[in-house]
């Protein structure tokens, strides 16, 4: 003979309806009741939801402005600072240019007034005879065919190192408890902007035993990085990208 349950509201009627969610056996009347309890509690959770939307947008949303993060005015000053050390770099550029071009003009300056004192000595005492002609004209053809041909002008060359700057500036995000790196403070400017140095960290030092977010999916994993990009993905986006990598 079959065992009777009880309703576990009143007690007394036979349980003959079950709750598929908390396994208990109401009778008729009760399970009604239950389930009018449960649609009670399933518009409060609305409620709840409702408001605290309501909330996000009209108080919280506005506070992810990416302009508002310390993270934006540290790429600001990263860039202004870059600038800076690269006028600094070119001005000094400029001023070896400018004296390269002055040295060469300065040579054909004074060819011209040695010359000058030649001739003028020559005239004074009146002692200029053909030879001394030749020689003046001589020296006046080379100095003319010497501009013509710009020989006298410095051949230079700007050589510039290319820098990677997409590693020079990145951003890490950081996890739960994970202390920000310190700001890099920048050096005197270099003598060459490829070794200018990021004002920020290019990459983020990780412990190969640390678990991590995935890079596409943003789920807890225990995987190692990509050793191509260094992100670290979960087992499923992992096999993605390398295949994805593998294509390209």
């Amino acid at each position: 003979m079959a065992t009777t349950t009880l309703c576990p509201d009143c007690d007394k009627q036979e349980g003959i309806v079950p709750c598929l969610g908390c396994k208990k056996i109401f009778c008729v009347k009760h399970f009604q009741t239950h389930r009018q309890n449960l649609s009670v509690e399933l518009e409060n959770v609305v409620t709840r939801r409702n408001t605290l939307q309501e909330y996000y947008f009209n108080t919280v949303a506005s506070s992810f402005d990416p302009t508002k993060f310390e993270a934006w005015n540290t790429v600001d000053e990263w860039e202004q600072k870059i600038k800076e050390q690269a006028r600094q770099i070119a001005d000094e550029v400029r001023k070896q240019l400018d004296a390269h071009c002055k040295q060469s003009r300065t040579q054909i300056e004074n060819r011209l007034n040695r010359m000058t004192e030649t001739i003028q000595q020559k005239m004074e005492r009146e002692n200029f005879v053909e030879e001394d002609i030749e020689k003046l004209t001589h020296e006046i053809d080379q100095i003319e065919q010497g501009i013509q041909n710009n020989k006298f002008h410095p051949r230079m060359e700007i050589i510039s190192e290319p820098i990677n700057w997409k590693a020079s500036l990145q951003v890490k995000l950081l996890i739960e408890n994970e202390p920000k790196n310190e700001k890099i403070k920048p050096s005197t400017p270099p003598s060459s902007l490829s070794s200018i140095e990021p004002v920020v960290s290019s990459k983020a030092n990780y412990s190969s035993s640390v678990q991590r977010k995935c890079f596409t999916c943003g789920a807890d994993t225990w995987q190692k990085e990509c050793k191509c990009c260094s992100h670290t993905y979960c087992g499923w986006h992992l096999k993605r990208h390398a295949n994805e990598s593998k294509k390209h």
